[in-house]
């Protein structure tokens, strides 16, 4: 038997073939996955873990797709979904403890309902735990690392490993995890208690002042990291960018930071206008924006 079928012998729940990426991205474009899997226990985890280790196969976590973009070739190899293996959610007083699958709205909408503050500026910030922790996702000058006291991994060889808040690194957009061959597992967070009514009153009023920025079309999040100076949204306008289209793709009209998805965009269509779009702002700015979103898969027929 191939790896394939070694994959299917290992896990209760079916493993999906040929997915097609668009499905599990908030910005509707990726060509097939290969393999999707849905572990439902960390046994079953360990056991992807090691058959991909020993076949060579290449592998993917894929958390809720909101800060990627997939080729329209595809991935190869075993798309790792952890949305049941990695779903706890509970609280006890201002600790949290949230699998990484777990999406940032739930928590933080739990989290206002039982009078908890600190994960307000989350509210409406798509994605998992697991993507927010990897990416130190943050809004309004906060951001999730800030709020942790402990998280959970699993190494490609199936240890488990608990580690406090002093042994990672978090800073803009970045963590200790890109530079590891980890599993996200889950997080405690520490928040702290106070009126109900006013934490829902911030979170409303942050939430209010997100959607009149962001686009309503379907994107991956902020396109670019913010460089040192202007934020990459401004320098994107003002270089006269904002609005301009290329396929089915588009640089927000309301935000400069955010490519959407007009009907039928491509990966081709929003990779050559993230090209257009660097190539702008540094011949009016000479600044080299860097990619905030994951670029994974193949390109497909060339």
């Amino acid at each position: 038997m191939g790896w394939k079928e070694d994959l299917a012998d290992i896990l209760k729940k079916p493993v999906l073939r040929d997915v097609p990426m668009s499905r599990y991205t908030s910005i509707g474009v990726g060509g097939p996955a290969e393999m999707m899997v849905f572990p439902e226990t960390y046994d079953e985890l360990r056991q992807v873990l090691a058959l991909a280790r020993r076949s060579g196969v290449p592998l993917v976590i894929l958390g809720e797709g909101t800060n990627l973009l997939v080729k329209d070739g595809g991935i190869r190899g075993i798309i790792l979904n952890l949305s049941s293996v990695c779903s706890v959610l509970t609280f006890d007083n201002g600790i949290v403890r949230a699998g990484s699958a777990v999406t940032l709205p739930r928590i933080s909408w739990e989290a206002i309902q039982r009078g908890l503050s600190g994960l307000e500026f989350a509210l409406g910030i798509p994605g998992s735990l697991g993507g927010a922790l990897y990416m130190n996702a943050g809004a309004y000058g906060s951001t999730i690392g800030n709020l942790m006291r402990e998280v959970t991994t699993m190494d490609l060889h199936g240890h488990i490993r608990v580690r406090a808040r002093e042994e990672l690194l978090f800073s803009y957009r970045r963590s200790s995890f890109q530079d590891e061959e980890t599993v996200i597992l889950e997080g405690v967070l520490q928040l702290q208690e106070g009126s109900r009514d006013s934490i829902m009153q911030q979170a409303e009023e942050l939430l209010k002042k997100r959607r009149l920025r962001h686009p309503t079309l379907p994107s991956a999040g902020s396109v670019f990291r913010n460089p040192t100076g202007e934020p990459a949204g401004y320098l994107i306008e003002q270089a006269g960018a904002k609005g301009i289209t290329l396929g089915g793709a588009q640089v927000s009209p309301r935000h400069g930071n955010f490519i959407v998805n007009t009907g039928g965009a491509t990966a081709a269509d929003i990779l050559k206008l993230i090209e257009k779009v660097k190539n702008m702002v540094k011949e009016h700015f000479a600044v080299d924006l860097e990619l905030e979103i994951k670029v994974i898969g193949d390109n497909g027929v060339k």
